[in-house]
């Protein structure tokens, strides 16, 4: 077996970006059916009932078992393929501004930078995930899966530049109003992010199975 623990640890990250889906899913679920469209602080005096709780708590769960999957499966894959410790930085920089974003909530143009900052770290670890996997590609001499990551990194390159423009335009105009002003490139970075999500699925799912096979072989 040439790359154990990359084989390992994307079969792991796959696993924590399906427990992550489940979560958005659940999320999405949530804020349509059982939460109200209230603002936030309305919402901090809302009454919430037992089920809507359950819910809340299993949504955060969700998604802290599935960063803890995620940092373990980088983590494993970077033995094997060092393109994948920078993916290990990233994420652990994804979580700190994640946290630092909580102090400054009030504070709208620190807000809004943490959150450019953080849009930065998440495309470091998506694009060093998918480079970790085409390196490993054309060592297994499969060029055919490692140019696919090539078109993913196009798409991955559109959406950040929509991204930083979106929070550009909110900090220069504030966030109310500047919400507004960029909602035609929020939907093109929402839109391109998706489609982004699933090319980043399929191609570590075909990354995983590839390892796999050469595992048996």
């Amino acid at each position: 077996m040439k790359y154990p623990y990359a084989s390992k640890g994307l079969h792991t990250i796959v696993a924590a970006e399906i427990v992550a889906l489940a979560a958005s899913i659940l999320a999405v679920i949530v804020s349509v059916f059982s939460l109200p469209s209230v603002e936030l602080e309305v919402l901090s005096n809302y009454s919430f009932s037992t089920i809507d709780i359950i819910m809340l708590v299993s949504i955060l769960a969700l998604y802290v078992v599935a960063y803890i999957l995620e940092i373990l499966g980088i983590m494993s894959a970077g033995k094997d393929e060092p393109a994948f410790k920078v993916s290990l930085y990233a994420i652990i920089a994804a979580m700190i501004l994640t946290v630092l974003s909580g102090f400054f909530h009030e504070n709208e143009t620190v807000s809004l930078m943490i959150s450019i900052a953080g849009d930065v770290a998440q495309f470091f670890l998506v694009h060093y995930i998918i480079h970790g996997i085409m390196h490993l590609s054309g060592h297994l001499g499969r060029h055919d899966i490692a140019k696919k990551g090539k078109r993913i990194f196009r798409v991955i390159y559109i959406g950040i530049i929509f991204e930083v423009v979106v929070r550009f335009i909110e900090i220069i105009y504030g966030r109310k109003h500047g919400e507004e002003l960029a909602m035609p490139f929020d939907v093109v970075a929402n839109i391109v992010k998706s489609i982004e999500y699933v090319m980043f699925l399929i191609y570590i799912v075909k990354g995983s199975k590839l390892l796999k096979e050469s595992k048996a072989e």
